[in-house]
């Protein structure tokens, strides 16, 4: 009887240990924290500078966001990535967006212009801070910031960008995401090519350059925000980087095709430019392993994924990516 007794005792005890080492993956620990605020098109944006400890002159990254009404953790669900970054020594500021949290404003207002300008408002607030003032810094965007990040780091230059699930071209990603929307439900492939067709004329007739620059009748909804934003394209802005940058696809990325973003950034980005471009097999459009997480959205995991994530911390990601950003981040190697 003892021995079962202790038996049982020691398992519980080896997986409370195993618990509560998957939710320290959400608990910023001993990082400092500070929160900053700064002004853009008469928004006030506030958002959180964490830093590492015992650590002077860190790098640091911006993260930007991608689609939708985002505060600065994303629901909580970057704190695992952030608390990798600081394990190696990497300050990390991100703030919410217009309208959301603490900022004032309305994010459904901006164009993928306004989204770059604030960012570089962002970046210069941020060089202010006595402790990055000497630091390399950079940008770590997620999909929609891939028209983002390379306008913002022409206006306010930085030392090096990193996008993951990069988006190329507002209509092909609205056309990809169908597609993958209706393979997924279990469509024949004859039907996704005639809906994809069909999307496609609609956007035509719909979005216009000309409806693309009408500005909203009153408060910005989402039919405005995807109207003004209709004829986004990276193209232009990537051949005019000459900054170190790192391009992350996950092979299942069911929200931006990966092979479109991997041939324009390969083929568009001047010759001299230092580069990392880089397909993830087993990865999601967020770079988390497809195996657990193959969803377009994270509103469409089941509550027993939604506990799978945070049991399994930072191993949801796909192994090897996290250090590939940390090592991209650190001295700009192409990692494992």
């Amino acid at each position: 009887m003892i021995k079962y007794a202790v038996t049982f005792l020691a398992t519980t005890i080896v997986l409370m240990l195993f618990l509560l080492s998957r939710l320290s993956d959400f608990d910023f620990g001993d990082a400092r924290q500070r929160i900053i605020s700064f002004e853009h098109h008469q928004n006030v944006l506030e958002g959180t500078l964490l830093l590492p400890p015992g650590k002077t002159s860190p790098p640091f990254v911006l993260l930007i966001h991608g689609d939708g009404p985002q505060d600065r953790w994303s629901e909580e669900g970057y704190i695992p990535l952030v608390n990798h970054l600081l394990s190696r020594g990497i300050a990390v500021f991100s703030w919410d967006k217009p309208g959301v949290g603490k900022s004032s404003g309305n994010w459904l207002a901006q164009t993928m212009s306004d989204r770059a300008e604030e960012a570089a408002f962002a970046l210069q607030k941020l060089r202010e801070q006595p402790e990055l003032q000497n630091s390399r810094g950079g940008y770590l965007g997620f999909s929609q910031a891939g028209w983002v990040v390379p306008r913002a780091s022409q206006e306010a230059p930085v030392d090096f960008l990193i996008l993951v699930g990069a988006a190329i071209n507002w209509r092909n990603q609205g056309i990809y995401y169908t597609g993958q929307r209706l393979k997924a439900e279990g469509h024949t492939g004859a039907a996704i090519v005639q809906a994809k067709r069909r999307e496609a004329e609609a956007f035509d007739r719909q979005f216009t350059a000309e409806a693309a620059a009408l500005p909203c009748r009153s408060r910005c909804t989402r039919q405005d925000f995807e109207r003004r934003n209709s004829r986004a394209d990276a193209t232009r802005d990537i051949t005019a980087l000459h900054t170190p940058v790192l391009i992350l696809m996950g092979g299942d990325d069911r929200n931006v095709d990966p092979d479109e973003t991997i041939a324009v950034w390969s083929s568009m980005l001047p010759a001299d430019t230092h580069r990392c471009i880089r397909r993830i097999e087993g990865a999601t459009h967020g770079l988390l392993r497809s195996a657990w997480f193959d969803y377009q959205q994270a509103a469409q995991w089941p509550w027993w994924k939604q506990g799978l994530f945070v049991l399994s911390g930072k191993h949801a990601w796909s192994p090897g990516a996290l250090n590939i950003l940390s090592s991209w981040i650190v001295n700009q190697a192409c990692g494992e």
